[in-house]
């Protein structure tokens, strides 16, 4: 029996019998429904016309085609449960008077709690705020891209609704990831440590619970994208105080293979060189913000493209089997210029259709490279601040 029909037959034995036991699984519409006379924030989706982008050095090369990318409804609730028996699940979601809510992307997580005992501590605070309810696993969940939007956005998002408009008396609670960039930026909008809770060893019990969803895992609506940079930009230094190239480095997985040369080349053309190591929100926002152009492989320091000024162009590098547009709807949405490159033939028909697709490693021609920008520079003049083009 193949893997995936067991998967979906022990959700369904597990569902079956958590209906026998008076629990029920809403989905995300259903929860919208369920949360509708509580909702205190709303935003309405939002539609991007997104360009055809080809190879900067072939244009018979299509990246992306044309289309309109269309956001979701962004919801903030205040749920008060009264006399329901409620309480926050391991994974971060609600479980209110046999019902689980599901406000972002399902609740699949729940049939490995299921087997395991309940030992976590139990704490009682007056307002929870719930907003995410999934584990990390490396892959769909856990990075820098995804604590941006899909957590901290959402929190600057659901900051707006609150009655107090402060987290100052409130707790925070979902499945840590427990780094860094998480706690600096807990810290700043207002939690302090004894208020940040992690669900899987704390059973907090409230009065109040706020709550947000997540939308389209590419597109995040316009509402949080703003509100973040709105809240997150007074960490900036001296914003646009001087505008620099920008050649962002990745250590890990979707690293330059043939870094060194290509390094050479834009060295050239005096680009700072960024390297992949830890640095503080305050840090990672003011290099963006001083950004005129930006070069790089595909990677999750681009979430930071927020904070740059309009008319800042992302260059950004695939390889042939990963090729995912969320960066250049990102651009779109915050006026920046956008051009791509992926060396060889396109191989993806989809963002999906392969898991080692998503950490491998890129070749460029340090050749096309060159002569992607001095077309670049050609095109965008003003950018070409100490020279006109480079000619070797």
């Amino acid at each position: 029996m193949h893997l995936s029909t067991v998967k979906t037959f022990a959700k369904q034995f597990f569902t079956w019998i958590a209906k026998r036991f008076g629990v029920t699984f809403l989905t995300k519409d259903e929860t919208i429904v369920y949360l509708r006379p509580y909702q205190k924030g709303f935003h309405a989706a939002n539609l991007l016309p997104l360009p055809e982008v080809t190879d900067t050095t072939d244009a018979a090369k299509v990246i992306f085609g044309n289309k309109t990318a269309v956001s979701e409804p962004s919801y903030t609730w205040v749920y008060r449960p009264g006399d329901r028996e409620t309480s926050q699940l391991r994974c971060g979601n609600i479980l209110t008077d046999g019902l689980v809510l599901c406000p972002d992307y399902g609740s699949q997580h729940l049939l490995k709690d299921s087997l395991k005992p309940d030992r976590r501590q139990t704490r009682k605070v007056h307002t929870l705020v719930a907003p995410f309810g999934h584990y990390q696993d490396g892959v769909a969940f856990g990075g820098y891209y995804d604590y941006i939007f899909l957590v901290a956005a959402k929190l600057c998002r659901m900051e707006q609704n609150l009655p107090s408009g402060s987290f100052a008396d409130a707790a925070v609670s979902y499945p840590l990831f427990s780094t860094t960039y998480e706690r600096e930026f807990l810290t700043y909008v207002g939690f302090s440590p004894e208020q940040i809770l992690d669900s899987r060893s704390v059973n907090v019990q409230f009065d109040t619970c706020l709550m947000g969803n997540n939308g389209h895992w590419f597109y995040p609506n316009e509402a949080n994208v703003q509100a973040i940079r709105q809240r997150l930009f007074p960490l900036i230094q001296n914003p646009t105080s001087k505008r620099e190239r920008l050649y962002i480095s990745r250590a890990g997985r979707r690293r330059i293979a043939n870094e060194d040369a290509l390094v050479k080349l834009l060295q050239q053309y005096d680009f700072t060189i960024v390297e992949d190591k830890p640095r503080s929100l305050s840090e990672q926002l003011s290099l963006y913000n001083r950004a005129s152009l930006i070069v790089g492989p595909h990677g999750a320091s681009f979430s930071n493209i927020i904070w740059c000024e309009p008319g800042t162009h992302l260059f950004e590098l695939f390889s042939p089997n990963y090729a995912p547009d969320h960066f250049l709807y990102l651009s779109q949405l915050m006026g920046l210029t956008y051009s791509a490159y992926c060396q060889g033939a396109k191989q993806y028909t989809s963002v999906w259709i392969k898991r080692n697709s998503l950490s491998e490693n890129i070749t460029v021609s340090v050749s096309d490279i060159e002569r992607s920008l001095n077309r670049h520079f050609e095109q965008y003049p003003a950018k070409a601040t100490r020279f006109e083009t480079h000619r070797g």
